[in-house]
């Protein structure tokens, strides 16, 4: 019984994780990256950029490993996800 709950309780964790929102942008940036840069998602240095709460974009993260450097964050009521990204804000 102990073990079927304790599976239940990771398979939750897990869909949470892969489908909604996180509590942070640096962990939202590094899902993302997971189909974009595999490597970068968990070594990539992410760096907090210069622009905060823009109403059209959200918050800035750079990213310089990857092609598509420049990431755009926006929190909900459930936590951060990414945006947009691409090569210049």
């Amino acid at each position: 019984m102990a073990k079927k709950t304790s599976i239940a309780i990771l398979a939750l964790l897990l869909v949470y994780a892969l489908f909604f929102p996180l509590p942070s942008p640096e962990l939202a940036i590094r899902r993302s990256l997971l189909t974009q840069a595999p490597l970068s998602a968990f070594a990539g240095e992410v760096i907090e950029g210069k622009i905060k709460n823009d109403p059209r974009y959200g918050d800035l993260y750079i990213v310089p490993e990857i092609e598509l450097s420049f990431v755009f964050v926006k929190k909900n009521n459930l936590g951060w996800y990414v945006d947009s990204n691409g090569t210049a804000p």
